[in-house]
């Protein structure tokens, strides 16, 4: 997602031929360092990390989908240095659900995106029983900034969701450190001290979280400086609803990092839902245009199953909106301004059946640069998670889940 969200391969140019006289055909330059290009020839269409409108291409595989017990859900990628990073919530052993980050660098060659056949496991679950994050750790999201932890200075931050029990409940988001995008990534468990507790950064005790609850997770991160300032997404299922809870923090030093503004309920305005009142924010993720001061949010319809059809806890729909920040002065305030906004979200597309073929179209990221930043001068890339019918136990969909992308055209009004 860097300053280029294109990487394109050099076009070979074929060799001009010239007339028996001396003379250069009609097409061919007279400058002699322009490349001829003989038009008759089919030239091969330079390859781009973001996939074309309307297309849907699958990024890696791990094996046939359905064929092997193994998943792969919730990407967050970047686009730095000519190279695309994707984290993603994967399991390492085939048929044992415990959930890992795991990691893939594509580059471009032969004009393909190439990833390696194998995924790298970045990040694991606790391995004490008395780790916040002993069960599972996944939901990544990841961004370059400057962060000191221990008095090391770190280039990059992902933020996570763990957990303790295995029935989707009280789930935590915590965050890590790494100085590249391969790792090795730190754990911000305690401060230097190894007593104070900075993880779990966002702990479901600071909501009413009942044993029942989902907890919070589901994190979204991008930059306010390009350094240490962040903002932190994310979803809260708790007592009260289920909601996106926004914080703007300064991890410049994680040892005593500091809060700086915080916000549940995130303005709804133009968010559309399958039935009436079903309009919320959750699972979702967001980026940033800088240039024109935009919050560009992804995000699944609500509510879910309502064909009939299992597994009937995900979406079959991802929408795509953008929402106007230059109501403030500040990166991210309109997602921290009072529920009277008169801004509302306003739609750049959808990710459906109708476009993917997959029944379930879920657990969705935007493709950014390092700082979650987008370029509305170019296409605007979604990644998203496959999902096929459920046609007996478990594996018959989880085995299915994939992870693809395509993108979108910016609105003419944007």
């Amino acid at each position: 997602m860097k300053n280029k969200y294109l990487a394109l391969i050099s076009l070979v140019f074929l060799t001009a031929c010239t007339s028996g006289g001396g003379s250069t055909s009609p097409d061919e330059p007279t400058d002699p360092d322009t490349p001829y290009v003989d038009p008759d020839t089919p030239q091969e269409k330079p390859v781009s990390y973001i996939p074309d409108v309307g297309e849907v291409r699958l990024l890696f595989s791990t094996g046939e989908a359905g064929k092997t017990q193994i998943y792969n859900y919730c990407p967050s990628i970047f686009i730095e240095n000519n190279e695309e990073h994707v984290y993603f919530c994967t399991n390492k052993d085939e048929g044992n659900v415990t959930d890992y980050v795991g990691y893939r660098k594509g580059t471009i060659s032969d004009n393909k995106i190439n990833f390696p056949l194998q995924s790298d496991f970045v990040l694991s679950h606790g391995t004490s029983s008395t780790s916040w994050d002993y069960r599972h750790a996944c939901d990544p999201s990841v961004i370059k900034g400057e962060f000191k932890f221990h008095g090391e200075t770190y280039n990059y931050l992902m933020a996570y969701l763990g957990c303790v029990p295995s029935d989707c409940t009280l789930n935590e988001t915590g965050i890590a450190v790494s100085k590249s995008p391969q790792g090795p990534w730190i754990k911000c468990d305690f401060k230097e001290d190894g007593v104070t507790k900075i993880n779990p950064i966002v702990p479901y005790k600071d909501f009413q979280v009942g044993e029942n609850n989902w907890g919070t997770g589901q994190p979204s991160l991008f930059s306010v400086d390009k350094k240490g300032r962040v903002i932190l997404l994310t979803t809260v299922g708790a007592q009260n609803g289920t909601f996106t809870n926004a914080r703007e923090y300064d991890f410049s030093d994680i040892d005593n990092f500091k809060l700086i503004r915080e916000k549940n309920n995130l303005p709804i305005d133009g968010i559309k839902g399958t039935r009436t009142g079903a309009s919320f924010i959750n699972n979702a993720d967001f980026g940033y245009d800088y240039q024109k001061r935009r919050v560009i949010l992804a995000k699944p319809r609500q509510f879910f199953g309502t064909d009939g059809k299992s597994p009937d806890f995900i979406a079959d729909t991802i929408d795509v909106y953008y929402i106007d920040d230059t109501e403030g002065s500040g990166v991210g305030d309109i997602l921290f301004a009072g529920n009277n906004t008169v801004k509302i979200w306003k739609s750049i597309g959808s990710i459906d059946s109708k476009l993917t073929g997959f029944l379930r179209n879920h657990n969705c990221g935007l493709i950014t640069d390092a700082y979650g930043g987008i370029d509305s001068s170019l296409n605007l890339g979604v990644a998203f998670t496959r999902s096929d019918e459920a046609s007996g136990n478990n594996w018959t969909y989880l085995s299915t889940y994939r992870i693809y992308a395509t993108a979108f055209n910016f609105p003419k009004n944007y």
